[in-house]
Order: C-alpha cells, then sequence, then structure tokens
C-alpha cells in the first residue's frame, strides 16, 4: 500500500512540476500584467503544492520505517513464535 501511494505521489510530482515550468514559462510571455501574475500565482500555488506533497512522502516514509522497526521488535519479543493468518493477523503458537 505505502509503495503504490508513494508511486503516485512521484508521478504526480512529476506531473506538476512540469505543468510548474510551463506556467512560469507562460507568465513570462503575457504583455498584460494582470494575466502574467495570474499565471505566476497559480505557478506559485503549484510550487506550495509541492512542498506538501514532499512533506507526506517524508512521512509515508518514516511511518513505515516505525511500522517496520515495531514489527522487528515485536518479532524479538516473542522469540519468533508468531504465526501469521491469511488475513494478515498474527498469534502466537508457542507450545505448551
Amino acid at each position: 500500500m505505502a509503495e503504490e501511494t508513494l508511486g503516485a505521489i512521484k508521478e504526480f510530482r512529476l506531473y506538476l512540476e512540469g505543468v510548474e515550468k510551463n506556467l512560469s514559462s507562460m507568465s513570462k510571455k503575457f504583455a498584460n500584467k494582470e494575466i502574467a501574475q495570474g499565471v505566476g500565482l497559480a505557478a506559485t500555488g503549484i510550487h506550495e503544492a509541492l512542498t506538501y506533497l514532499a512533506i507526506v512522502k517524508k512521512v509515508i516514509e518514516k511511518t513505515e520505517r516505525m511500522v517496520a522497526k515495531k514489527a522487528i521488535v515485536s518479532s524479538d519479543e516473542t522469540g519468533g513464535l508468531d504465526e501469521s493468518h491469511s488475513d494478515g493477523r498474527t498469534s502466537l503458537s508457542a507450545s505448551t
């Protein structure tokens, strides 16, 4: 799930970077100052969106690392005696 989300973020980032570049170059071509400023403002908004997208990506990556670390610690605490179910749950299978 996280890998798919990160892949989508990467594709969206590339798309937004292209749009931002196009808008920036377009804003220089308009003679009308108001139109040029509006296009420039749109480019600035996209730049902000890219900044927030980078933050979301970092949060997802950090959360993924924390979950993986917790799973390793949890496995170590049970002595590796957990049994996986088909739905992703785990349960102890220690013999008594």
